[in-house]
């Protein structure tokens, strides 16, 4: 079995010279309202900031980095997940929610991939009004009750889950497990690639921009009208 890499605390803050901001489009209003872009583990910032090229216009992208060094790249919690220590997900949360509260535009949805996905569903189990949107990309939500889920069920919150049928962290019964939680709690639309591992396709990629562009048309925020 090959042994993890170290997981080291960075700052209990988002590093903010190493947010990927996207330059608002022309077309696009000033105050444009923000998702957020959640890399998954090892990773970076930079790395879902490729997608913005095929994202709509109607928003602005920013990709945050994780609050902890892991191998070359960056996590937002250690693994493996302990279900019985939701307490370890609370700092990159934290971390998240903090950065958020200090913008000026609002912030209204978040992208994330696999570990990032269970990020941004964590922050709707936190707070049912945090976002008013999340993608889960490759992501599981957090496998325990927490005591926001009972708020976030009343308020169901649209969330697009893409995922692969072949990807090696979906056995049968998480797949399973997450679909049950994600149809309970959210409004979900779920894109499933039969044949597809842990990464995103071109149908994915076309399934999420089709979501933000409802999310854009019913979003309460100003210039974000299509």
């Amino acid at each position: 079995m090959t042994q993890m890499p170290p997981f080291t605390l960075l700052s209990p803050r988002i590093d903010e010279d190493a947010v990927v901001r996207s330059e608002p489009a022309p077309t696009a209003a000033q105050d444009a309202p923000i998702v957020l872009l959640l890399h998954g583990l090892g990773s970076h910032e930079h790395d879902l900031a490729g997608l913005v090229p095929h994202l709509p216009e109607d928003f602005r992208y920013v990709s945050l980095r994780g609050i902890h060094a892991y191998g070359p790249g960056y996590a937002w919690f250690e693994m493996p997940i302990d279900p019985q220590r939701p307490e370890a997900i609370d700092p990159a949360a934290a971390a998240v929610e903090t950065w958020i509260a200090a913008q000026s535009e609002p912030v209204v949805g978040a992208i994330g991939f696999s570990q990032g996905g269970l990020l941004a569903l964590h922050l709707l189990r936190r707070d049912a009004r945090a976002l008013d949107f999340v993608v889960n990309l490759s992501g599981v939500p957090f496998p325990a009750p927490l005591p926001g889920d009972a708020a976030l069920a009343a308020a169901r919150p649209p969330v697009l889950w893409g995922h692969g049928g072949r990807d090696p962290l979906f056995g049968g019964e998480i797949e399973e497990m997450t679909r049950e939680f994600l149809s309970t709690h959210t409004q979900l639309e779920e894109e499933r690639r039969p044949e597809l591992g842990h990464a995103v396709d071109e149908v994915e990629l076309r399934a999420l921009a089709a979501f933000l562009r409802r999310r854009a048309g019913s979003s309460p925020h100003p210039g974000t009208e299509l």
